[in-house]
């Protein structure tokens, strides 16, 4: 019976670092081992990019740790990504991040590059009919929004715009909103469509720990607008070369949403009635087992670490082999020697 493959990867986002420990199944799904999620180093990630490598060392250290805590299983291989992080792009610091790996763990560490994440999350998301008649992929990052548009038949065009959930959170801390409160805030009543706002003339305080102050409140309806706005500036990024090319402009083409931004509320509408093509959310279903901690993870803000578990082929864990000797005390190594110093006088 062969052993089992293991896959390690690390996702590292501008929001939170993820990561996860896989079974490869025969039936070529996985089942989750171990996963753990940690809020990226302020100042590690930016728009995407890794602007600290130390820190950014410093996370997949600790996760690399919790993972062996979860699941007893000590990866010595990586499956890597960020978005910004390519050898194609000549990113400089994907170069640092591995030159210095081996001086940051007392173990050996293999970091595999996943340069190609957004093909193989089409590979994933996308059904064969959407791949076969066209399929735009729309993967909102915190720090990025990445595209892919497949067309059977045809070379994948694939793109990135540095604009995504953060600054969302970001355009909201006028008025000195800190960045923590504007996020709960997006998260629990923001809106990508200001004119599908339920109470548009509620006002909600800007300053959760005091009373309410109308001058230090805002409208939903306005902080919706605001929102939208964001969501519109990204989405023009690059809707409208799409579209001016004429790949969009094809009837049976569909749109897919992941990323962990895609949850944002009517943003499948928005892009819906913008784009008036068919939307809706990536579903890797077909491509995981069906135990409770494996299903938990089919959420966009996880699809990219499924895509690079589901990719990798190398199993990631270290072999541990033990030879087990007999430790002597004194008076029974004094007495093992005599005994061998007279069995050698007798032959």
């Amino acid at each position: 019976m062969s052993k089992p493959t293991y896959i390690a990867a690390i996702d590292i986002g501008t929001h939170s670092t993820i990561g996860a420990i896989a079974e490869k199944l025969p039936n070529k799904t996985i089942q989750i081992k171990a996963i753990v999620e940690v809020p990226t180093r302020m100042g590690a990630v930016v728009q995407g990019r890794i602007k600290d490598v130390n820190n950014t060392l410093f996370d997949i250290k600790s996760i690399c740790k919790k993972l062996n805590n979860q699941c007893g299983i000590v990866p010595n291989k990586l499956y890597l990504h960020s978005s910004w992080l390519s050898k194609e792009a000549g990113y400089e610091e994907w170069s640092k991040l591995f030159e210095m790996v081996n001086t940051k763990h007392k173990e050996s560490m293999t970091f595999i590059s996943v340069p190609n994440i957004m093909a193989l999350k089409a590979d994933m998301l996308m059904t064969p009919a959407e791949q076969n008649n066209g399929c735009l992929l729309i993967d909102m990052g915190a720090g990025s929004t990445s595209y892919l548009l497949r067309v059977k038949g045809e070379e994948d065009q694939i793109g990135i715009v540095p604009s995504g959930g953060w600054h969302i959170s970001n355009d909201l801390t006028f008025k000195g909103l800190s960045f923590e409160y504007a996020e709960r805030l997006k998260i629990k009543l923001g809106n990508a469509q200001a004119d599908k706002v339920e109470f548009p003339s509620k006002y909600i305080s800007l300053n959760p720990n005091g009373p309410f102050d109308i001058n230090k409140s805002i409208r939903l309806s306005d902080l919706a607008t605001m929102i939208e706005e964001r969501v519109d500036d990204t989405a023009k990024r690059f809707l409208g070369k799409l579209f001016k090319e004429g790949h969009l402009s094809i009837a049976g083409r569909k749109i897919v949403l992941t990323g962990g931004a895609s949850l944002l509320t009517n943003i499948d509408r928005w892009y819906q009635e913008k784009s008036r093509l068919d939307v809706r959310y990536g579903d890797a279903l077909t491509h995981i087992d069906s135990d409770e901690l494996t299903q938990r993870t089919n959420r966009p803000k996880y699809h990219t670490l499924l895509a690079m578990l589901l990719y990798g082929t190398e199993d990631c864990r270290i072999e541990k082999t033990t030879s087990w000797t007999k430790r002597l005390f004194p008076k029974e190594k004094k007495i093992n020697d005599a005994l061998d110093n007279a069995i050698g006088t007798l032959f």
